[in-house]
Formats: C-alpha cells, sequence, structure tokens
C-alpha cells in the first residue's frame, strides 16, 4: 500500500506540487489554488521538503533568540528576570568581599544599569516599557509576509473562477508593462493541462493552430490561469490591492483567525488584537485579565477557545487592505423576523 500525505498539512511551499505526477490532485491544480485538495505519492520528496522548511525555522528562532532581550516572550522573560534574582541571592549569601561578607545594598547595584537585573538580565519593567507601545502599524508589521501571501491567494481564486476579470486585469496587465512579470515557468508548465498534453512539444505554429481551436469554454479558462498567474507572480503588492479591492474581494470569507496568526504576536499584542476584535468586550476585563496572567500558549488557546465567541468573519487591522478592522458582516434578517420588525 503506497503511503499518502495530504499536502493541506505540508508546511513547505507548495508552488511545484501544482504540476508533479505525485499530485493526486494535478488535474484540479490549473491554477494553484486548489493545490491543499491532493496528496503527495513521493513520501521521500515529501520528507525533504518538510525538513528543509524545519531546519530555516529553527535558525530563524537562534537568530530571533540572539537578539537583544526585548525579544523574548513574556514566557521566557519571567524565567530570565527569576534567573537573575537567584543568582544575585546566591552571590549575596557565599559574599563576594575578602572577608567573605556581604557588600552593602548600595554598593551592590551602584554600577548596574538602569533596568538591569543583579545578573545583568533586563528586568520586566524595562522591558515592558520597550514592548508597551504596540500600535496598528506595530501589529500589521509582523504580518506583512502572511498578508500579502493570503490576498494574492484571494485573488488568484477569485480570477480562476472569473473569466471576465480575468480578461480585465491581462488587459491591465499589458497596458501597464507588468504582464512580463509573470515567471517564464508559471504558465508553460501547465500548458500541456489547459491545452493538450501534446501542447509543450508542438512547434510555435502548431501551437498556433491549437490555440486558434480552442473553444469559447477553453479559451476562457487559460484566460483564468493567465489572470491568476499575474496575481502570484506580480511584483508590486500594490497592484495586487488594487486589483482584490476592485473586484471587491472579501477576505472574511476564505480566511481566519488561528494559532498560527496568533503565535507570532507578544501577549501584549494578543491582548490589543482581543481588543480591536472585541474578543476583550466579549468575555469581560476581569475574566480576559486573569487569562492574560497565565503563559502565551494557554492565552492563546484561551482566545481561540472562548465561549460564544466566534472568530471567523473578524478579520484584524494587521490583515486588511487599509488597515483598518473589518468586522463580521452582519446577516440579513428576514422580513418577518422580531429584528426587521423592529427596525
Amino acid at each position: 500500500m503506497r503511503v499518502t500525505q495530504s499536502l493541506a498539512d505540508a508546511c513547505f511551499d507548495k508552488s511545484e506540487c501544482t504540476t508533479c505526477p505525485f499530485n493526486s490532485a494535478t488535474q484540479r491544480a490549473l491554477f494553484e489554488t486548489h493545490v491543499d485538495d491532493g496528496h503527495c505519492t513521493n513520501a521521500p520528496c515529501f520528507q525533504l521538503k518538510t525538513e528543509a522548511v524545519e531546519r530555516a525555522q529553527a535558525q530563524e528562532k537562534e537568530r530571533a533568540a540572539a537578539e537583544a532581550g526585548t525579544t523574548l516572550d513574556d514566557d521566557e522573560l519571567d524565567e530570565r528576570v527569576d534567573d537573575g534574582a537567584a543568582s544575585a541571592d546566591a552571590d549575596a549569601s557565599a559574599g563576594d568581599r575578602p572577608d567573605g561578607s556581604a557588600p552593602p545594598p548600595a554598593s551592590r547595584f551602584a554600577n548596574l544599569a538602569p533596568g538591569s537585573s543583579p545578573s545583568g538580565a533586563p528586568t520586566r519593567s524595562a522591558t515592558r516599557a520597550n514592548t508597551s507601545a504596540v500600535t496598528a502599524k506595530s501589529i500589521a508589521g509582523r504580518a506583512t509576509e502572511l498578508r500579502e501571501a493570503t490576498w494574492r491567494t484571494a485573488l488568484a481564486r477569485e480570477l480562476a473562477d472569473n473569466p471576465g476579470r480575468a480578461q480585465t486585469t491581462i488587459l491591465v496587465a499589458g497596458l501597464t508593462g507588468t504582464l512580463s512579470e509573470i515567471k517564464s515557468n508559471t504558465l508553460t508548465s501547465r500548458a500541456g493541462l489547459l491545452i493538450d498534453a501534446a501542447f509543450p512539444v508542438l512547434s510555435f505554429r502548431e501551437k498556433i493552430d491549437a490555440i486558434g481551436d480552442l473553444s469559447s469554454a477553453q479559451a476562457a479558462t487559460v484566460l483564468c490561469a493567465i489572470g491568476a498567474a499575474y496575481a502570484r507572480d506580480v511584483q508590486d503588492f500594490r497592484h495586487v490591492a488594487d486589483l482584490a479591492a476592485a473586484f471587491a474581494i472579501d477576505l472574511r470569507q476564505s480566511w481566519r483567525v488561528d494559532q498560527a496568526f496568533l503565535e507570532r504576536y507578544t501577549k501584549d499584542e494578543l491582548r490589543w488584537l482581543a481588543q480591536e476584535c472585541g474578543l476583550v468586550a466579549h468575555m469581560g476585563e476581569k475574566a480576559f485579565g486573569k487569562l492574560l496572567g497565565g503563559k502565551k500558549g494557554d492565552l492563546i488557546a484561551g482566545m481561540l477557545g472562548a465561549v460564544g465567541f466566534e472568530w471567523a468573519g473578524h478579520l484584524p487591522s494587521a490583515m486588511t487592505l487599509d488597515g483598518k478592522y473589518d468586522p463580521p458582516l452582519i446577516a440579513a434578517q428576514p422580513e418577518n423576523s422580531p429584528a426587521a420588525v423592529a427596525a
């Protein structure tokens, strides 16, 4: 029995999987929009790609840990401060003067830099001062890569399903000189799926005839593929944002706050997000404050599992195109409902 791996669970870039013969959903992955539907039947390749990503993530964590103390998360900060205090107490008890007695308190700490503990680690108050300035801009800055990738995918899916909008996108791209930014292999690698299996080996003249013989439906599919490719490859994200806004694409229908999103933030920033999305108001300041006092992992679990609060439809300002929070859409009330009658 062949072992398969779900591509939906893969942590690596799956762009190459769309045309891979080992992807069970190759026929449905023409536009790179439904690759998660498939399963990889090449276990060694899947494992190598996964290990490469995990190594890169480990290196990034090591790099971040080597930076200034202000990058420590709240749980690590507690441990550093506690360890520093314990170390200082141990030094005092052992004595650090020639006669074995402990120095007076004033002389013991006279040479310490402001905001430092006896061990040299930053104190909680000093570090809090450096991380307390949480703003919409700082929150958005941590999600730039995710925000842009998510909007590109949303636009690509829209264009893959809408030939009219795909055609508009192609015309604008061609007339602004950005159509050439589509990577050379993005479409050529799919030509056999879009046109015919023999298309890649035909002469240029034969390809002209093959394109001319396409039905209206087939031509529309090709237009959609080109539009989706542009959404993914165009260099300037502002073009993606303008197209998404022009087509009124609503990210609330395809994306929601999850654990991976929340884990990129500190506890102070998580509180800011909870406030923005209405979770603090839903739970109450006291209840949320109790949750905030625990470890970061427990805080995230509590936020996602809050009773009576549904994250679907909440789009934090960090994920919007205009930097403004988008609340859930209000469902239309039936004409004879009490709410509609009252209105």
